[in-house]
């Protein structure tokens, strides 16, 4: 927040300086006039770090542009063809410096933000994976303490996945895994936060949330995968999951994680295809 108000304060002294310096300059010293309306790059390019947008950048450029041109046509009475030629020639110049910082940097905004995906996303399911859950868990457990709110968790296993690898290939288990990504997206609230833990584990971080809303939750899922249509080369394989969901009750995260993780133990020693609850 600090560093957005000092570009700000920045991009406000670089957009009157070069008026103010401009309307005061001496009569011999008019050849610098070409520098000082250069100085309108400032604020440009800093616009561009804080709205890293080609419309933003499009529409800043076109604004001081036309800040340029109504100071100098106020400013002199009358304009030589050469004064015109050398301000529209430095505009191109200074568009293209602009445009060529534009484009770099934009490309690395978006090499960036393709880079952090590939450190917080599944590639096969879409998911957020399981760096994505330990930190997105350091931030929501404290929130959830300091104002007092619920937060549940519940940890989903794919039934006897070993079996369908086994039985089908690989290829068919990948799709089982994105066939269960994809019920698991359907049924929870943009609020929720769905991981892929590793394997054929999943989880859903549910703030906000007492147990019995995650227990129904749970069971809506479950229902959602047993009556679901799985089917590979055209053959029904039919596909179910274990569920196991908890309330953060104040202790450390690695407890937390193992009670819910006990819970989703105890769904697949009682014969799978069902949701546990532990409190």
């Amino acid at each position: 927040m600090r560093r957005k108000g000092l570009l700000w304060s920045i991009i406000i002294i670089f957009t009157i300086l070069p008026i103010i310096i401009d309307f005061n300059l001496k009569e011999e010293l008019q050849r610098l006039s070409t520098f000082i309306w250069s100085l309108y790059l400032i604020p440009n390019i800093l616009i561009m770090i804080i709205y890293p947008k080609w419309k933003v950048i499009i529409g800043t450029a076109i604004f001081y542009s036309a800040m340029k041109y109504i100071a100098f046509f106020i400013e002199k009475e009358s304009i030589s063809q050469l004064e015109m030629i050398a301000l529209i020639l430095e505009s191109f110049v200074n568009g293209a410096i602009l445009f060529t910082v534009s484009y770099f940097r934009l490309g690395y905004n978006k090499l960036l933000e393709h880079t952090q995906k590939l450190i917080i996303i599944d590639p096969l399911t879409g998911l957020y994976n399981r760096r994505y859950f330990d930190l997105y868990m350091e931030k929501t457990i404290p929130l959830s303490l300091r104002i007092n709110s619920p937060l549940s968790l519940i940890m989903i296993d794919i039934d006897h996945f070993k079996r369908i690898n086994d039985n089908y290939g690989h290829p068919c288990g990948d799709e089982a895994l994105k066939h269960i990504s994809e019920i698991i997206k359907a049924n929870v609230r943009n609020s929720d936060a769905y991981v892929r833990l590793g394997g054929e584990e999943f989880a859903i971080i549910l703030p906000n949330t007492h147990l019995d809303e995650g227990q129904i939750l749970a069971e809506r899922i479950r229902k959602a995968v047993e009556q679901s249509n799985f089917a590979h080369h055209n053959e029904q394989i039919p596909i179910s999951i274990s569920l196991g969901v908890s309330l953060y009750k104040g202790e450390e995260i690695e407890g937390f994680l193992e009670k819910v993780d006990k819970a989703l133990y105890r769904a697949k020693e009682n014969g799978r295809n069902q949701v546990v609850v532990l409190r």
